[in-house]
């Protein structure tokens, strides 16, 4: 017996062409990126520039408390710089050229140095951090490392919206009452207290709508996108808050911490095994052959780099999954499969997502379902609530 074809989806103002051009532009230029990064880490390790750069800054700090993250910010801001222009052509000025964006070529640029400086606070402290278990604990740091990454991500999940985000974006309470109570009468009706409701200036950034949950505990918070209010309907909004309420009835933020643990775990006791053998074929052309040594920084960043491509389809099918439960739950707790669909179609329009691409994209990119198969599922719905 034949299997049925699935119901053939068609968004209302949705330019399909544009969206498949979109589409393939995105992918053309994660290639090119992940190309460009990995050329510029066998640049960087090659002919010694590294540990070159290494001995340059030990000459003038040669106590390693100093010499690491000196070489860490050295390192991260070169980075910065040789990805800089691709980032410019590929995503501001792609995302400019497809409608995506309003922002201003200075607001842009504002931002990168903003991500810069973040990273340079962040990353500092945690990759010194790391060299020094490293080089206290050379046969078992790997799991000394495993160990801190879930109370880091705890960590910075509560600080994210109140300290990081605000960076970026500016947050106000939902100024809508109305809606306000709607939300939080629906999330009553899901076990979820809602205390705070707020509006994010999404579309100082990009056109393209969203909503979340952010934060643990006493930094929780619904957080809506100007882009989102502007454009969908009361109903639309409730069916994508209901969507976000699913995850956290699931308890989805703490199993995406545990699977990251699990993963984190599995990457360094790899890592642990194959470093040492990388870096001795390699030593030659880098000049590098202990693991501790902070010039060994963009050899273990190309295995990362290694592993984090092989486990990319592991990692966005546990996030597909985790999303059509929230799905599924949205849809039983609003019983407005309509309303569901009307907003995936908005969201595909104003995204100028391809509603249905092709399975090899979906099973190694993609962290959400196509959204055909979530308006398919959402017209589904809609038919047993009616029956």
């Amino acid at each position: 017996m034949a299997s049925r074809k699935p119901e053939r989806i068609e968004i209302p103002g949705l330019d399909l062409a544009t969206a498949r051009r979109y589409s393939r532009t995105r992918l053309i230029v994660l290639a090119v990126s992940t190309l460009w990064s990995v050329t510029r880490l066998v640049w960087f390790a090659a002919d010694r520039r590294a540990a070159s750069l290494r001995t340059r800054i030990g000459s003038l700090a040669p106590d390693p408390r100093l010499r690491t993250p000196a070489f860490i910010v050295l390192a991260g801001v070169l980075a910065w710089l040789s990805s800089l222009p691709l980032s410019y052509l590929g995503g501001y000025q792609v995302e400019r050229r497809f409608g995506l964006t309003k922002q201003s070529s200075r607001g842009w640029f504002g931002d990168q140095v903003k991500g810069l400086l973040l990273g340079v606070l962040l990353q500092t402290p945690l990759l010194t951090g790391a060299y020094a278990i490293i080089r206290r604990r050379p046969r078992d740091w790997w799991l000394v490392l495993a160990g801190v990454t879930v109370p880091l991500t705890v960590v910075l999940s509560n600080l994210a919206p109140v300290l990081l985000m605000p960076i970026f974006n500016r947050f106000t309470p939902l100024r809508d009452e109305t809606l306000t109570t709607r939300l939080r009468d629906l999330g009553t009706r899901s076990g979820v207290s809602i205390s705070a409701v707020y509006e994010m200036d999404m579309s100082r950034q990009s056109e393209k709508p969203n909503a979340m949950f952010t934060g643990i505990g006493r930094t929780k918070r619904i957080v809506l996108g100007d882009t989102l209010l502007s454009r969908f309907s009361v109903n639309e909004v409730e069916a994508v808050v209901a969507h976000e309420l699913g995850h956290q009835v699931h308890d989805d933020i703490w199993r995406l911490i545990g699977f990251g643990g699990a993963v984190g775990f599995g990457t360094t006791w790899v890592l642990a095994r194959i470093a040492p053998a990388a870096l001795h074929r390699t030593q030659t052309q880098t000049g590098v052959s202990d693991i501790g040594d902070e010039a060994s920084l963009p050899v273990l960043a190309l295995l990362m780099t290694a592993l984090g491509l092989l486990l990319m389809p592991v990692q966005t099918a546990f996030s597909r999954a985790m999303e059509r439960g929230a799905d599924r739950f949205a849809l039983d707790l609003t019983r407005d499969g309509e309303a569901y669909a009307r907003a995936m179609e908005r969201l595909a329009v104003q995204s100028l997502a391809d509603p249905d691409p092709p399975k090899p994209v979906v099973f190694m990119l993609y962290s959400h379902p196509p959204i055909a198969d979530r308006i398919r599922t959402a017209r589904a719905a809609e038919r047993q609530f009616r029956d």
